[in-house]
């Protein structure tokens, strides 16, 4: 069996990316609560901003086939930087998800959702 990679990260490397993370840090949005509208379809984020963001549960990777109760059940992660469904094993970063990005890129292309760099989608 072929030995596994490893991985060397030197401690400037470290250092670097703590310092980048905490000088942007305050740039990112948090939800302070998240919950699914079954009614309405929609995964709903409540932002310590006090705006509210609704998203069709159709358009998040990893969500359009889940049945109701696997998509209410949402945990916060990193300080409400972060959503995951522990039943489906799904996370979405809410920095994407308030960019509009719902999946990766070929989940985007599927719905027609992503336009190449340089080119605008209508």
């Amino acid at each position: 069996m072929p030995e596994a990679a490893k991985v060397v990260t030197a401690d400037h490397e470290i250092e670097a990316a703590i310092e980048t993370a905490r000088r942007t840090e305050r740039f990112d949005r948090r939800v302070i609560r998240a919950l699914y509208s079954e009614g309405a379809d929609m995964v709903v984020l409540q932002l310590e901003n006090g705006v509210t963001h609704s998203i069709p549960r159709k358009l998040l990777q990893g969500l359009s086939e889940a049945r109701p109760d696997q998509v209410s059940e949402i945990e916060l992660l990193g300080s409400g930087t972060g959503l995951y469904w522990p039943a489906l094993d799904v996370s979405h970063l809410v920095s994407g998800l308030l960019a509009g990005v719902y999946g990766s890129a070929r989940w985007m292309k599927a719905l027609n959702l992503w336009a190449e760099p340089g080119r605008i989608s209508a």
